[in-house]
């Protein structure tokens, strides 16, 4: 097997590992050990008394039960709060013991498959938080990964990549997806939009408020009243769609047997599918993809987590007025980042252009550079560095870089945000 292409879902109650297998071109679940087959790693970490030893997952479980050690719980919203926990009079940020949940998930694929090399690992998320990804980054740079081989998704674009890596005859129409875990009830709804080269596909996130505490499901009663919420969302979610495809996956619907009338409804002319690790799989495809030298998936993909608009200037370059592309609609805005170098020609202004893919105006973001030193015209280089704090949100620097040793560069910056 060649070196490994992972993808993990980290979430507050479970996380879930999955890799790429390269025999059977597709993502495959994997367990924490032989023993345990189920990929549901639940997101807790327990330090060993007495000793430097930390465990996750169930042995994590097991070490608290017997009063050896030390359990913290819901890393994931423990880190977007910034908290802290204590351990044998130890204080710990929760980033600090988040890199330690992750450096330990991701020493478990090299363990199981005997690879230790890794070409390409995507973490996915409920949600994109810069903190919470930062954070593991950091883990990933301690274990000597390069930055470029780590990637950071959500919920929204693995269930994307996961679903268009499937048959095309599974989503030519609509597809769907019913997310049940202690996180909530989210619904997911793929869309292909026709009539656009490239071919645009689209996914809509909801978290429905009639999401229920999985403990309901524990008692007859409840998993009546479970299958009535469920079914009542399905009836108002698909009523009048042609959806071709339905996926179920989370904690909840690890056994649908309690789903009877939900089954029943969601069944009928569609093909139905149930099982955990989805969001993993996607990002193990997603891991396959970066390594390409071209992607197997030729469309723009708009979701939660995607530029939904092309950031451009208009330059001239070799005599010719040329449109210079700093983000491309469909990227993933936490790795869009660009950096280009332009020499002023009669202006102190730098104009922006955003084109949305979806028909609308096109807006000009303008930045003022009258702060730089006055030179004489074309004497003044700049250097214009674009990123991204949100998919709706562009942070842009603008460097004061002179013209050689006639008009040295002060280093100066100008900085603007932007809502676009």
């Amino acid at each position: 097997m060649q070196d490994l292409l992972l993808g993990i879902d980290i979430c507050d109650d479970y996380s879930q590992i999955s890799y790429f297998n390269p025999q059977t071109l597709e993502a495959e679940t994997l367990g924490i050990t032989e023993e345990e087959a189920s990929c549901m790693v639940p997101t807790v970490i327990c330090k060993e008394k007495g000793t430097d030893s930390w465990f996750i997952g169930a042995d994590a479980y097991r070490c608290a039960l017997y009063g050896k050690g030390t359990m913290v719980d819901k890393l994931v919203k423990l880190a977007g709060k910034k908290g802290t926990a204590t351990i044998e009079g130890v204080r710990y940020t929760a980033d600090e013991l988040l890199a330690i949940f992750v450096k330990q998930v991701l020493a478990i694929p090299g363990e199981r498959l005997g690879i230790k090399n890794i070409s390409a690992v995507v973490f996915t998320f409920q949600k994109k938080d810069s903190g919470l990804m930062d954070t593991v980054i950091r883990a990933t740079d301690e274990l000597g990964i390069p930055r470029e081989r780590v990637h950071m998704a959500n919920h929204a674009e693995s269930y994307l990549f996961y679903v268009i890596s499937q048959k095309k005859e599974l989503w030519i129409n609509q597809s769907c997806l019913f997310d049940l875990s202690e996180n909530g009830l989210h619904y997911y709804e793929l869309n292909v939009i026709r009539g656009r080269k490239p071919q645009i596909v689209e996914v809509g996130h909801e978290e429905l408020e009639e999401g229920f505490s999985l403990e309901i499901l524990e008692t007859g009663a409840g998993r009546k009243l479970g299958d009535t919420i469920l079914t009542s969302c399905g009836e108002r979610l698909l009523q009048r769609k042609i959806v071709t495809s339905v996926f179920l996956t989370g904690k909840g619907f690890e056994e649908t047997e309690w789903a009877s009338g939900f089954l029943r409804l969601i069944c009928n002319k569609r093909r139905v599918f149930a099982g955990p690790g989805l969001f993993a799989k996607g990002a193990a495809y997603m891991a396959y993809d970066s390594i390409q030298e071209q992607t197997s998936y030729p469309y723009v993909c708009l979701c939660e987590g995607r530029l939904a608009s092309t950031v451009s200037m208009q330059v001239r370059h070799q005599g010719r007025d040329r449109q210079l592309v700093l983000a491309q609609a469909g990227s993933d805005w936490y790795e869009a980042k660009a950096s280009a170098s332009f020499i002023l020609d009669n202006t102190n202004v730098l104009e922006l252009l955003v084109t949305p893919v979806r028909p609308g105006r096109q807006n000009r973001l303008s930045i003022q550079l009258d702060e730089f030193p006055a030179r004489p015209n074309k004497t003044t280089r700049v250097e214009v560095i674009v990123a991204f704090l949100s998919e709706s949100r562009i942070s842009v620097r603008v460097i004061d870089r002179g013209f050689g040793e006639f008009f040295p560069g002060t280093g100066q910056v100008v900085r603007q945000d932007f809502q676009i």
